[in-house]
């Protein structure tokens, strides 16, 4: 890597990683990796409370990991960020994190 970054993308790539430090916000990515999901959904999938879970969209949200739609009287989160879901892949599916 020879050309230097700017530090605003550093600091924001550094921020995305923060936010999926923590195993059970990384087990909420992949979750919402496969399928978009209300906190409901998500507490059943992930065995955590609500107010846990809640709490880890809104700093998976801050990163701009997650983004989230209103369905009827539910929110509903899915995963938009594509460097995300590139790494998340790269970590668990060696392989098949590279798009063709």
């Amino acid at each position: 890597m020879e050309k230097r970054l700017p530090r605003a993308k550093v600091v924001k790539t550094a921020r995305k990683l923060k936010a999926l430090s923590h195993p059970e916000r990384l087990r909420i990515v992949l979750e919402l990796m496969k399928r978009e999901c209300c906190v409901g959904e998500l507490q059943k999938c992930v065995s955590l409370s609500q107010p846990h879970v809640s709490q880890s969209l809104r700093i998976l949200k801050q990163a701009k990991i997650v983004s989230s739609r209103r369905r009827e009287r539910r929110i509903c989160y899915r995963v938009t960020d594509p460097q995300t879901m590139e790494l998340v892949r790269l970590i668990f599916e060696p392989g098949k994190g590279k798009r063709k």
